[in-house]
């Protein structure tokens, strides 16, 4: 009993903390309708500024506190005007992006300005420890709950009674009637942020104290926890941000002390999709105004996709250039002479990844720009067909044109074991749970050892060979690119073809209004599981590739930021195009390349290059030259465009 109850103790202290980070997640969601990814990266801050307020500048720890959430709650609404206010009448999933590149810029630019390197954060109550009945507790899990729950209990406070809390509640509630009402939603938004930047600051305080020590990449993992917690008790839901961090706590603490410390993420992740799957809304969500216009409300133009702008109208598809198949086919001709007028072989296996990755980003344009269903977990669909791959190719010595189709069946299978659990689900629920299964992906690769060789990996994968030109094994680096480019050619083409007939026309009419499809009689699950399993081959086979031109496979390349590249990718290009995919990958896997004499500022210019993209092409660069259709309605000369 004794044992169960310091277990209890120690889930409800970083429960807590859990909670916080949720809170933030709430309020910026509850006004904006906005997922803010730098939310970890926030915390993050508030404990660097902490520790450097104390260590270096010799404040003591609370005044060094109170620095800390004054900076945090200031980057907040930064956050806000850089990341949200800046981009305008822009598609509902550009504040996706341009709060996960200033999370690059805030990662990056902590490791700069402190270190890389994790640092010792001071607890001065670190020993000290309390006897609860027969429970010993030590001071920090004591302290770390005390201001957790008094942090919450302020923010209530604030929310409840103060002017400026009614007006964020309002503009939660409604943001169009508040407006009409006299509320100032610009100054809502403004006082969302900053408060999810103060209670983030509180947060790293505590993760400090916690922990012991801090370091720069500890946001994404706190911001994951933190999106599983708000979503598992209702994104827009205070109480339940608070009851869902807690019950992620706990249970992690649970399933660490009795099953093992592998099974502490798991749970998290198994929970939150578990609870999404039975009640989408979370424990505490409640059922918004649905109808033709989804989540936006009555009034809106009827589409309920990512891609339109919360006025309903869909601007990413409207600014979309239309790429002729006689057009793809001379880029690719020209794609093909890359590896024969580029020197050396250094630029010529960047063009060979960024092909890769391509495939890989074709998968995820059938499923975003075509269908509307927003993922972030297909790092492990990527991940599937690299493992595939690397057992067949080590184990069986297949070539390479049996390799591959064995990771398109298998991504095809992963993919409808992808759906499944997403059919139910709508608008943002979507992204969180391919989150979720994204996580669950890599933690089976993880510690499924036996088939994917652990953390170690699987190492010696040998050089693709090519059954149909006699068993040629491929070992240059241009060969290697000639095989990538003749992979993403059959797939621009395939993907073309099918996204041009009956096919790719249902699936852009469930993408503009999912209900109005069902009504009209469309099997709308039957044609998304059709989508997710094609979705799940391209990314597989692309992993396939992959494990070919690295190699050597291990669970670190499909985390979340692969997941996350692979978005990028496809919005960069132009999420409904399939030309778009190829550009968007090629382009991004080279920028960095291109930016590495930057050194230590590398990410820091890729996320503001990322930042000036969403801003001024929000289409993608497949739209550059092509005019707004916006633009064309004031000249009076407003026409119809074909979606792809």
């Amino acid at each position: 009993m004794q044992e169960l109850l310091g277990q209890l103790v120690n889930g409800v202290a970083i429960g807590n903390v859990y909670a916080l980070i949720a809170l933030g997640f709430t309020l910026v969601f509850g006004v904006t309708r906005i997922t803010n990814f730098a939310q970890g990266s926030m915390v993050m801050l508030g404990a660097y500024f902490a520790w450097s307020a104390h260590v270096q500048w010799g404040l003591p720890l609370l005044a060094a506190a109170l620095v800390a959430i004054l900076v945090a709650t200031a980057v907040g609404m930064l956050l806000e005007l850089i990341a949200v206010e800046w981009l305008g009448d822009s598609a509902e999933i550009a504040p996706l992006l341009s709060t996960l590149a200033v999370s690059f810029v805030l990662d990056q630019g902590a490791a700069i300005l402190w270190s890389p390197n994790p640092v010792a954060f001071p607890n001065p109550i670190a020993d000290a420890s309390l006897q609860l009945g027969g429970v010993y507790v030590s001071a920090t899990d004591a302290a770390v709950m005390t201001a957790g729950l008094v942090t919450m209990a302020l923010l209530l406070v604030v929310l409840q009674r103060t002017w400026l809390g009614r007006a964020v509640r309002a503009a939660a509630q409604d943001s169009s009637a508040a407006a009409q009402m006299g509320v100032r939603v610009t100054v809502a938004k403004l006082a969302a942020f900053g408060m999810a930047g103060a209670v983030a600051g509180v947060g790293g305080i505590l993760v400090g104290m916690y922990f012991r020590q801090i370091d720069p990449v500890m946001g994404l993992p706190l911001g994951l926890k933190g999106f599983a917690a708000a979503m598992l008790g209702g994104a827009t839901s205070i109480p339940g941000a608070i009851v869902g961090g807690l019950l992620i706590g706990v249970l992690e603490a649970l399933a660490a002390g009795y099953l093992g410390a592998a099974y502490r993420d798991l749970t998290a992740f198994a929970v939150l999709l578990l609870v999404l799957l039975l009640r989408p809304r979370g424990l505490f969500g409640r059922k918004g105004l649905e109808g033709l216009g989804g989540a936006r409300g009555a009034g809106a133009i009827p589409t309920t996709s990512p891609l339109a702008t919360l006025t309903g109208e869909p601007v990413a598809v409207a600014r979309m250039r239309t790429i002729a198949p006689v057009h793809l086919l001379v880029g690719l001709l020209v794609l093909a002479a890359v590896p024969l007028v580029v020197p050396g072989s250094y630029w010529v296996r960047v063009f060979a990844l960024g092909l890769t990755f391509a495939v890989a980003a074709l998968g995820l344009t059938v499923l975003t720009g075509t269908t509307g269903q927003m993922s972030v977990g297909h790092a492990a669909l990527f991940g599937v067909g690299a493992y595939v791959a690397a057992q067949l190719a080590l184990l069986k010595d297949w070539p390479v044109e049996l390799v591959v189709l064995a990771a398109l069946g298998s991504g095809l299978l992963a993919g409808v074991l992808f759906a499944l659990p997403l059919l139910k689900l709508r608008d943002h629920t979507v992204a969180l749970a391919s989150l979720a299964l994204g996580q669950i992906g890599y933690l089976i690769f993880l510690y499924a050892v036996p088939l994917t060789g652990g953390p170690m990996g699987l190492a010696g994968i040998p050089a693709p060979r090519v059954a149909l030109l006699g068993g040629l094994q491929i070992t240059s680096v241009n060969g290697m690119a000639w095989l990538c480019l003749v992979v993403v050619a059959l797939a621009v083409a395939a993907t073309t073809w099918l996204l041009g007939g009956r096919l790719g026309s249902t699936w852009r009419a469930i993408r503009e209004d999912r209900l109005a499809a069902q009504v009209s009689g469309v099997p709308v699950r039957r044609y998304l599981v059709a989508a997710y399993a094609l979705s799940g081959a391209l990314t597989a086979v692309g992993g396939a590739l992959y494990a070919y031109q690295q190699a050597y496979v291990s669970p670190d390349s499909f985390l979340i930021h692969t997941s996350f590249q692979l978005v990028v990718m496809v919005l960069l290009g132009g999420v409904v195009s399939p030309a778009g995919a190829v550009v968007g990958a090629l382009l991004l896997t080279a920028l960095p390349e291109l930016l590495r004499d930057a050194d230590e500022y590398r990410m820091v210019l890729y996320g503001v290059v990322l930042l000036l993209v969403v801003r001024y092409l929000p289409a993608g660069i497949t739209s550059v030259g092509h005019r707004p259709l916006r633009a064309r309605a004031r000249t009076g000369r407003r026409r119809d465009v074909p979606a792809n």
